[in-house]
């Protein structure tokens, strides 16, 4: 038998009609299709409240964070990835017009897709770079040692200023994982430096990406007249610097 909470308004109707027709109870119920129990609680809601409808029926609370509310957050999420909820929510409560609570922008960022996930570890070599520094070092496996003598070598690394004490996370949607704000790093400064066997070159602070653009605009400077002082410099566009002459065979960056 039909549960109140089952029924429909049009038989809800049926039920407050038959009982102040004077329909026992029992007639009623079968009439409908319910229980009896269904009969008399639906009547008492109608006398009591002079209303039928069920409040299990259409019950839902409104969403506090709507459409508009949503795109706000998405960019305050991609706008920095590591912030917690507490953070977005204070970020997000700094509108005028908005107040929600923690748990609200918790569930909001769930329905959204966006979960607090690690990051990211991405390869300090790539597949492509391994066999480009393999193609190099077979080229190079018979040079005598007078030839490694009038090389320079030189390379950048990356020194944290700030370690995180502790698991960072960062908030990302699914295939978004790879992006450069969802990846593991940190503060930090760029150092770049050269050696040859006949002297120990400067260590630049580099600002940029270390690219061959970089090299062109100075940070090869520091190499002349250091390290070997009659290179004759040769720096094609868009290629690491090369030196031509009797005392130089090249630069090589980049040694492991």
């Amino acid at each position: 038998m039909g549960k109140a909470a089952d029924l429909s308004e049009f038989d809800r109707g049926q039920i407050v009609m038959a009982r102040r027709l004077g329909t026992i109870i029992t007639e009623t119920a079968r009439l409908v299709g319910c229980s009896r129990s269904a009969v008399v609680s639906i009547h008492a809601k109608w006398i009591n409240d002079g209303d039928t409808s069920s409040r299990h029926q259409g019950v839902c609370r409104p969403l506090v964070i709507k459409e508009k509310g949503r795109r706000r957050l998405s960019r305050l999420v991609k706008q920095n990835r590591r912030q917690t909820e507490t953070q977005l929510t204070a970020q997000y409560n700094a509108c005028p017009s908005a107040s929600v609570s923690e748990h609200t922008v918790q569930r909001r960022l769930l329905d959204m897709g966006v979960c607090s996930r690690r990051p990211t570890r991405v390869p300090l070599l790539t597949e492509c770079h391994r066999q480009l520094r393999l193609k190099w070092a077979r080229e190079h496996r018979d040079w005598t040692m007078d030839e490694w003598k009038r090389v320079a070598w030189s390379d950048e690394s990356r020194f944290l200023i700030h370690l995180v004490d502790g698991r960072v996370r960062v908030r990302h949607l699914s295939g978004e994982q790879l992006f450069l704000s969802c990846t593991a790093d940190g503060g930090g400064i760029m150092l770049w430096g050269t050696f040859s066997w006949a002297a120990l070159g400067h260590v630049v602070v580099v600002k940029q990406t270390m690219q061959a653009a970089n090299y062109h605009c100075g940070s090869v400077a520091p190499l002349h007249g250091v390290c070997l002082p009659n290179w004759k410099w040769s720096l094609p566009a868009g290629q690491r610097p090369k030196s031509q002459g009797s005392d130089c065979v090249g630069v090589v960056r980049g040694a492991y």
